[in-house]
């Protein structure tokens, strides 16, 4: 078994997990590894480039989507080739890993990394404003992305508890916007509410946003809420199981390149990114996910 270089994301909004306990449970089950606590980007990205041979090593993120979000973008931006990555949940939300029903239980899921299993997955990329950033779950243009943008700013006091607080804040003053789009194919300039780019399947602590997304089809799932805020709220508890996408102003398409022409903000797997105008893209089976 390849060596896991093991990434523990010390700002994760979740569980304060200490450095013996992750060691104990990689021991237990005898899992070769090396343990690097990180609490800057500058900090992770030393530390894929030192160990960036990914026929030696393999990647596992400690922490919520924020940090394996964090994790992918290291090994993508540093050309690691291939590179095999596990996630261990700790954080305040791990929806990508519910795509393939992996524990939420850190104690459970450090059986799946004795495993040889892996699924090759896509990865999306946004480039806006001279910036760039890979994600692997969920990017939303609108609305939830405001939210998150809010739920930034908020104190670190009560980070577990920042987005839903930030939502219900915005929601009070929040209305559909016009939102410009091309998916080469298809061309959207109209009102909406929020526009959600799925890769995988789950996003806000456990939603069903996307169940027929596919990680190897090399397109995203693309869902525009064409509606007004309180048909939005309607919608969004539907999307809780996955039932909204029979609504009739629920667009959804699918596309390998989106062009986002209008100025709204940008959320990837639970982090703020920037305002549009951007370009999104997939990069077709990138990575190789444990599972």
């Amino acid at each position: 078994m390849k060596k896991y270089i093991v990434i523990h994301n010390l700002n994760s909004r979740g569980k304060n997990l200490s450095q013996e306990y992750i060691e104990y449970l990689f021991k237990s089950k005898d899992i070769p590894y090396m343990y690097f606590p990180t609490s800057t980007i500058d900090e992770l990205n030393k530390i894929i480039v030192k160990y960036s041979n990914s026929k030696k090593y393999q990647y596992c993120a400690i922490g919520g989507d924020g940090s394996l979000n964090s994790l992918i973008n290291a090994l993508m931006a540093n050309n690691v080739l291939k590179p095999e990555v596990a996630c261990l949940p700790a954080g305040s939300g791990s929806d990508f890993i519910r795509t393939f029903a992996l524990p939420q239980n850190i104690e459970e899921a450090i059986n799946h990394l004795t495993s040889d299993s892996y699924y090759d997955i896509d990865v999306g990329r946004v480039v806006a404003k001279n910036k760039s950033r890979y994600f692997i779950n969920v990017l939303n243009i609108g609305f939830l992305a405001s939210a998150v943008e809010v739920s930034e700013k908020m104190p670190k006091i009560i980070r577990r508890f920042r987005y839903p607080i930030s939502f219900w804040i915005k929601i009070f003053f929040a209305k559909a916007q016009k939102i410009g789009l091309n998916l080469g194919n298809f061309e959207f300039n109209s009102k909406a509410f929020n526009i959600c780019v799925c890769n995988a399947q789950y996003f806000g602590g456990g939603w069903n946003i996307s169940p027929k997304s596919s990680l190897q089809d090399g397109k995203f799932n693309i869902q525009i809420f064409a509606v007004s805020k309180l048909k939005a709220m309607k919608i969004f508890f539907l999307a809780q199981k996955g039932l909204h996408l029979k609504e009739p102003d629920v667009i959804v398409r699918k596309a390998s390149e989106i062009l986002l022409k209008s100025h709204d903000p940008i959320e990837i797997d639970g982090d703020y990114f920037a305002n549009g105008p951007a370009n999104i893209i997939i990069e077709n089976l990138a990575i190789r996910f444990k599972i």
